[in-house]
């Protein structure tokens, strides 16, 4: 299932990690449009494009893997310089941004916890460069295929693809990514699993990408989960009796998660578990407008579906979502 070259944009990478090069395969905006999403919000795209396949960057020496915006690439000197010059601009239309919505009354929502993973430390580093061995184990036979890894991916190789999203997930966790983050990761590591066993026709590969798709979603279940507890009022702890720390996100993000966290566990047969975040959803919002609306009646008609069936096809929202795209 290649796809064509010219849909890809080559780019030069150094990685940060063990400091070789490779050349990186951009998917170009634009080239993939949303259908529909499933009942756990995963998107289905029209067409044969999914960008999910190719938003994970991996070296393919090291298996340092993270989405494009997470990989912190080496730069050279002109490109550090580009950076900062930026990045000021940025911070300084941010600010203005940040200005004119207050006087307005509303709320801009700056995801701290995603710009930590924008930067490496030399600790993520030196973690990252001791769990090699870990990360090959993970890569498995795609070592064997006779092509780099980033090749494999253009490639539109579904097991590579797969694999891409649990390196990425591993690297996170190394880099200490909070819950909600982690969640994420493993979310599109579950819908890229689904994705393979729509296509596979192999009774074996199917069923092979059905248990990732089960055993992803089940972490990222138990991510968001803590996510969720994370933006209670009260005080919520970990098994273990450790506080777990709040997280002042949006209230469109906090139903998004209920509404996966309804889906995802409706998918894993959890049905009293979903239907605990669907009362959530439901009774929880009196005055919904917008996308926050849209997940209180999707969440009144999976409540009312005795035999809810995976992928089942939910209107697309109109919201456009770094975490999930």
């Amino acid at each position: 299932m290649a796809l064509n070259d010219k849909l890809f944009l080559p780019k030069d990478i150094v990685c940060p990690i063990c400091g070789k090069e490779f050349k990186r395969y951009l998917l170009k905006k634009k080239q993939f449009s949303l259908d529909k999403r499933d009942i756990d919000y995963r998107p289905v795209y029209l067409g044969n494009i999914n960008p999910r396949y190719f938003n994970v960057c991996v070296c393919p020496h090291c298996y340092y893997a993270a989405e494009d915006k997470y990989f912190c690439p080496l730069m050279s000197e002109i490109e550090a310089r580009r950076k900062a010059l930026l990045d000021n601009h940025r911070s300084q239309w941010d600010a203005a941004s940040r200005v004119r919505a207050a006087s307005s009354g509303q709320q801009i929502w700056k995801d701290i916890e995603a710009e930590k993973l924008k930067e490496l430390t030399p600790t993520n580093i030196a973690i990252l460069r001791q769990i090699k061995p870990l990360l090959e184990r993970v890569a498995g036979g795609l070592k064997d295929k006779g092509k780099p890894f980033n090749e494999l991916q253009k490639d539109g190789d579904l097991e590579a693809a797969i694999r891409s999203w649990e390196l990425a997930a591993i690297c996170s966790k190394a880099r200490k990514a909070n819950h909600r983050l982690l969640g994420y990761t493993y979310l599109n590591a579950a819908w890229t699993a689904r994705d393979a066993a729509e296509l596979a026709t192999d009774p074996a590969l199917q069923q092979r990408y059905k248990d990732f798709e089960k055993a992803y979603l089940t972490e990222a279940t138990a991510f968001l989960t803590i996510t969720n507890a994370a933006t209670s009022v009260d005080d919520a702890f970990m098994p273990d009796g450790t506080r777990i720390p709040k997280e002042n996100i949006p209230q469109s993000r906090v139903f998004e998660i209920m509404y996966i966290l309804a889906g995802a566990n409706r998918l894993l047969g959890k049905f009293d578990e979903s239907n605990k975040y669907l009362e959530q959803i439901i009774y929880g919002s009196q005055s919904a407008q917008g996308i926050i609306l849209w997940f209180v009646n999707q969440a009144r008609e999976m409540r009312h579906e005795t035999n809810t069936q995976p992928n089942m096809p939910i209107p697309q929202d109109e919201s456009e979502d770094e975490d999930l795209e």
